[in-house]
C-alpha cells in the first residue's frame, strides 16, 4: 500500500483492445486517489490508441511484440527498441508495477519496489508478485471487477467504472461528414437513430452469417426508421498477417443496397473509436469493438460464442447478450436477434 501521496505506478497491459479498455476505470480511480502520482502504462503497439488523450496517464510506454509486424519494425529493430524500453523503465524507479495480465518474468526486470498481481498458477511461489491479490472464482467476476481488486491493493477504492475512451473529435467530425451524419448532429428528436453493425470477429465461432445481418437490418428498418453504419476489419480474408472482411462487407452492402447504409471500415483503432462515437447503438459479436462502444456509452446487442459472459459482457451500458447453448454465434437466429434488439429498445426507453 502506498505510503506517499505521489507514488510512481506502472500499469502493465500488453494484450487486447477490450482488456485495456476494461482497465481504464482502474487508471481513473488511481488518478482520483493519488492526484499527484506519476501514473504510466505499458501497453502494446496494437492497443495503445485506446489511451489516446486519456488524462489519467502521465506517460505511455509501448512494448513491440515480435509476432505483430504492423508496427513496421524489423525483428532486429524490435529487439533493440525493447532493450531501450527496459532501460527507460528501470530509470523511472517505479514504486509499484501492477500486472493487469501477468508477465512476471518480464516485469521482474523493471526492478520496481513492489510488484502487484494475481497468483500465476503456472509459476512456483518464488516467481509470484510480492503483493499477491486473492482472486477466488475469477470466472464469476467481470474484467473491470478484477482490475478493481488490483486497485484495492493500492488503497484505491471504487475502480468500477465506467470504462473510458477519448475520441479524436476532429476525426469524429470528419467521419460524420464522410458518413453523411453531419446534418443530423444536434438535430435532436428529428434525427434518425444510427445503428452500428459490426461484422468482424477473430474467432470463427463468434461470426454471425452475412445473410443473417442482412435479414436483421431489413427487419429493424421495417419497424423503426433508422440509418445504419457498417463496421468491419478491412483487408482480404486470405491475408496471413491481418485477415480482414472486405469481401463479406462488399457482399452485405450489395444485399442491403436499398437501405440507408454507410460503410465505415476501421482502418485503425482511432477510426474505430471515432466511428463508434457517431452511432446511437451497436449490434456486434463479443470483441474489441463491443468494448469500444460500451466505453462510449452506446447500448449494445452482442453475440457471444465461447467467451464467458460474466467476465466480458458490455460494462456500464444497456445491453442484451445472446449466447446459444452450442456456443456458436451462427446458431443465433434472426428472430432471436430481432427480439434482442426490441428488448434493447425497451431498456433505452425507445418506442417504435
Amino acid at each position: 500500500m502506498p505510503n506517499t501521496g505521489s507514488p510512481k505506478i506502472l500499469i502493465v497491459r500488453r494484450d487486447n483492445i477490450g482488456d485495456l479498455i476494461c482497465t481504464t476505470p482502474l487508471l481513473h480511480a488511481i488518478r482520483l486517489r493519488y492526484p499527484s502520482a506519476y501514473v504510466a502504462a505499458l501497453v502494446s503497439s496494437y492497443n495503445v490508441e485506446v489511451l489516446h488523450d486519456n488524462p489519467d496517464i502521465d506517460e505511455i510506454f509501448i512494448f513491440l511484440k515480435r509476432q505483430q509486424r504492423s508496427h513496421g519494425h524489423s525483428q532486429l529493430a524490435t529487439l533493440w527498441k525493447r532493450w531501450v524500453l527496459m532501460r527507460t523503465l528501470r530509470q523511472r524507479r517505479f514504486d509499484y508495477v501492477v500486472l493487469a495480465n501477468g508477465g512476471w518474468r518480464y516485469c521482474k526486470k523493471i526492478h520496481g519496489r513492489h510488484m502487484v498481481g494475481f497468483r500465476d498458477r503456472d509459476n512456483p511461489d518464488h516467481r509470484q508478485p510480492d503483493i499477491v491479490v486473492p482472486l477466488a472464482n475469477s470466472v464469476e467476476l467481470h474484467e473491470v471487477e478484477k482490475m478493481a481488486r488490483l486497485g484495492e491493493a493500492l488503497d484505491v477504492p471504487n475502480a468500477l467504472g465506467p470504462t473510458r475512451l477519448f475520441p479524436d473529435m476532429n476525426l469524429v467530425s470528419v467521419l460524420r461528414t464522410r458518413l453523411g451524419l453531419a446534418a443530423d448532429a444536434g438535430a435532436g428528436a428529428g434525427a434518425l437513430p444510427v445503428v452500428g453493425i459490426h461484422i468482424s470477429s477473430r474467432r470463427p465461432q463468434q461470426r454471425w452469417p452475412i445473410a443473417n445481418f442482412s435479414a436483421l437490418m431489413r427487419r429493424i428498418h421495417a419497424v423503426q426508421k433508422v440509418r445504419f453504419v457498417l463496421f468491419w476489419s478491412p483487408g482480404r480474408a486470405d491475408d496471413p498477417m491481418h485477415p480482414g472482411d472486405d469481401e463479406k462487407a462488399d457482399a452485405l452492402l450489395r444485399e442491403v443496397a436499398d437501405l440507408p447504409v454507410t460503410a465505415c471500415p476501421a482502418l485503425n483503432i482511432s477510426e474505430l473509436i471515432s466511428g463508434m462515437a457517431c452511432i446511437d447503438s451497436l449490434i456486434c459479436s463479443d470483441g474489441g469493438a463491443m468494448h469500444v462502444a460500451a466505453a462510449l456509452g452506446k447500448p449494445i446487442v452482442c453475440f457471444f460464442g465461447h467467451s464467458i459472459a460474466a467476465e466480458w459482457h458490455p460494462w456500464g451500458v444497456p445491453y442484451v447478450l445472446l449466447q446459444p447453448e452450442t456456443r456458436h454465434v451462427d446458431d443465433i437466429s434472426v428472430g432471436e436477434a430481432m427480439a434482442g434488439y426490441a428488448r434493447l429498445l425497451q431498456q433505452m426507453g425507445t418506442v417504435t
